[in-house]
């Protein structure tokens, strides 16, 4: 009977070795291995394209910090600005409350001035909770101070004013609105380095930015001197008309040279010169002409030195009206370590009742020559 092979089996032949299945897969493994992962090409475009958006976008790259701070800063700036122009709408209620006093009750004035003080209290508050950046650490200070101090001197105001209403103790309230006056004097100077300071950063920052707001109480800083304060307090005073009243008043002073700093203590700081005068305006506060009003300024050295004094007179004032006189011949104490006090005087003029702001006193350093 014929016998067939199997097809599917591989004929041998005497002699020759079955292929042994070590051999097979070693000539299996000879086929090329496929590359694995993306193309090299895409990783730089994934790379180039990643560079670009943090270029643009500066998130995720080195600026990316900078960026966020940047963004803190513009946040705060529009939230203290906010503030800011808050206390400056107070602060125009204030001056024209002030200035138009006697067109008010005291009833008036007092609610108008508790509002205002409310306000600024709140002012204050809400500045507290603002979240302050790194960029803006230093500056914050500056504005704390200024609506605490605003605070405070429109409620000194507050309560001097009502002494003068009571016809109260005028020598008091003429300390404690003097107080006031320079409490809100301060807080400006204060807003404004805070504004000058927070624009610098805010330039340096190369972004746009809303300008900081102005913000201003007491827009003539002479309304707090002593004999500015004494002026207001009269004026308001409450005089019957028909009766005869007389006084004068210091109403100002400047010194040439005039000052250019002042110490920590509040010394004013004059820069050194050879010559030395003092102009003071003298106001005639009465209802009656005066003569021959004296005005006189006394010179004190300390630690040491011997007093000296002049003095001027003026020929006639009429009521209401304001001299000037110029003091020479004063010779000061040179060099830090020598304090120079100017007092000056004007009147008692016959049947003068209020004396209180007849006299004005201040201190000062000159400068050593060359300093």
């Amino acid at each position: 009977m014929a016998q067939f092979s199997n097809p599917r089996q591989p004929r041998y032949t005497s002699g020759r070795r079955k292929p042994s299945l070590s051999r097979r897969v070693r000539t299996a493994g000879l086929t090329p291995s496929r590359r694995r992962g993306p193309a090299p090409v895409l990783i730089i475009l994934a790379v180039i394209v990643a560079f670009i958006f943090c270029w643009i976008f500066g998130r995720g790259c080195s600026g990316n910090q900078e960026a966020k701070e940047n963004d803190k800063l513009r946040a705060y700036t529009s939230s203290v600005n906010k503030l800011i122009q808050r206390s400056s709408a107070v602060g125009d209620q204030f001056n024209k409350l002030r200035n138009n006093i006697k067109d008010h009750t005291k009833a008036e004035v007092s609610k108008n001035l508790t509002q205002m003080v409310s306000d600024l209290t709140d002012i204050s508050k809400q500045l507290g909770k603002v979240q302050v950046p790194k960029k803006a650490q230093d500056l914050n200070p500056l504005l704390e101070m200024s609506f605490e101090d605003r605070a405070g001197g429109v409620h000194k105001f507050h309560v001097a004013v009502l002494d003068v209403f009571d016809k109260k103790n005028t020598e008091n309230a003429s300390s404690v609105m003097g107080q006031g006056m320079m409490d809100l004097v301060l807080s400006d100077e204060s807003a404004l380095r805070f504004r000058e300071r927070l624009d610098a950063k805010l330039t340096a920052a190369k972004m746009t930015f809303e300008k900081v707001a102005d913000s201003v109480f007491v827009p003539k800083q002479g309304d707090a001197l002593t004999a500015s304060v004494n002026e207001y307090i009269s004026s308001i005073s409450g005089t019957e008309t028909g009766n005869e009243l007389h006084g004068v008043a210091v109403a100002q002073y400047s010194t040439s040279p005039a000052r250019v700093d002042r110490t920590e203590s509040g010394v004013s700081i004059l820069p050194y010169s050879r010559n030395f005068t003092v102009k003071v305006a003298v106001q005639n506060q009465g209802n009656q002409d005066e003569e021959d009003i004296p005005v006189v300024v006394t010179l004190t050295t300390s630690p040491e030195g011997t007093p000296q004094k002049k003095t001027l007179k003026i020929a006639k004032l009429a009521p209401k009206e304001t001299a000037t006189v110029v003091i020479e011949g004063l010779k000061m104490a040179v060099g830090e370590d020598k304090e120079n006090t100017i007092k000056i005087k004007a009147g008692p003029v016959p049947n003068e009742k209020v004396l209180e702001n007849n006299s004005m006193e201040f201190s000062f350093i000159m400068r050593a020559e060359g300093q």
